[in-house]
């Protein structure tokens, strides 16, 4: 983790370590998307046919797994991901790829806490959920950060 310290903030981020991600899977000069994930996106169980190398998919997505502990941005589409660890299909693959290419494009990005102007002791949440939006097993998803003052200090997204 890195961690800046400047007059008013500091900022954590894991930007060393999203670029050896990217080298590792040969996404280090992709083209950057904005988002990690298409809206509205349904994914199911892999026909026959049409299987991933699992190594290589538990592998890119357990990398990432340790790169949410600063980018609260990609754990839902890395939830999604993470659902088809057993039998990944291409399309699985697809969503991994979208995830590190988004990774490219915001490497700078991670956790800022700062003090001053409206970071008191207000602690403030945020929930959703969609309403069993899991094609596979028919259950929802659930995701919930929370804020004191201005700071963010835990998020959260599962099935």
């Amino acid at each position: 983790m890195e961690v800046k310290q400047e007059k008013d903030q500091i900022t954590i981020c894991q930007r060393a370590y999203a670029l050896k991600i990217l080298e590792s899977y040969n996404m280090s000069r992709c083209n950057p998307v904005d988002t990690p994930m298409e809206e509205r996106m349904k994914l199911t169980t892999a026909e026959p046919g049409s299987k991933f190398d699992v190594t290589r998919y538990k592998s890119v997505v357990g990398s990432l797994k340790y790169l949410v502990n600063t980018r609260p941005d990609i754990a839902y589409a890395l939830g999604v991901a993470s659902r088809f660890l057993k039998a990944p299909a291409k399309e699985h693959w697809s969503l991994v790829k979208r995830i590190l290419r988004y990774i490219a494009g915001t490497l700078d990005y991670g956790c800022k806490f700062g003090k001053g102007e409206g970071v008191g002791l207000n602690l403030l949440g945020y929930t959703d959920s969609d309403c069993q939006g899991d094609l596979v097993h028919r259950k929802s998803t659930s995701g919930i950060i929370f804020y004191l003052g201005s700071n963010l200090v835990t998020w959260a997204s599962q099935k």
